[in-house]
């Protein structure tokens, strides 16, 4: 893994503070001010509220398409899982790159039923190379503490 890591590291991460500059997705500044709004009219509606984790484990990915030009091909397929994910969910759920090699996807009113059929229709949708994980906020769960179950499955995939 180490043989690749250097190439990881130059996958291009950069955003202008609302979009990332690669995927055109919305940057995590704005992804997390966004979760602040919804948590608190979450709170008052007593709706649900998940955050939907897409990362891509390195060793599927080189598996499926080798090292040769490692950073071009994840930078490649970032953008085209960006491009899936958004003819997936609803234009008012939020899609953000927040680390370099995945997604978080911000989606209101999904249950234990919808959530198993929203994770089912996208990895049909998405590469066998991404982990998908979700995390459901708990009632007066506060951001942080929820943002911590959600980085744990979100880089576990990387930390093999």
């Amino acid at each position: 893994m180490n043989n690749y890591l250097d190439q990881v590291r130059e996958v291009f991460f950069i955003n202008n503070g609302e979009t990332d500059l690669l995927t055109g997705s919305s940057a995590p500044n704005l992804f997390n001010q966004l979760v602040k709004r919804d948590i608190q009219l979450a709170s008052r509606n007593n709706a649900q509220l998940s955050i939907i984790s897409l990362s891509v484990c390195l060793d599927r990915f080189v598996l499926a398409l080798g090292q040769e030009s490692l950073r071009l091909d994840l930078e490649e397929a970032l953008i085209k899982t960006f491009f899936e994910l958004k003819q997936i969910f609803r234009d008012s759920d939020c899609i953000s790159r927040v680390s370099q090699l995945g997604f978080w996807v911000l989606v209101t009113g999904l249950n234990e039923d919808s959530s198993e059929k929203m994770l089912s229709r996208i990895s049909q949708s998405i590469p066998t190379y991404f982990d998908l994980s979700i995390c459901h906020r708990q009632i007066n769960q506060n951001q942080l503490d929820w943002y911590s179950k959600i980085d744990e499955l979100h880089f576990k995939s990387n930390l093999k």
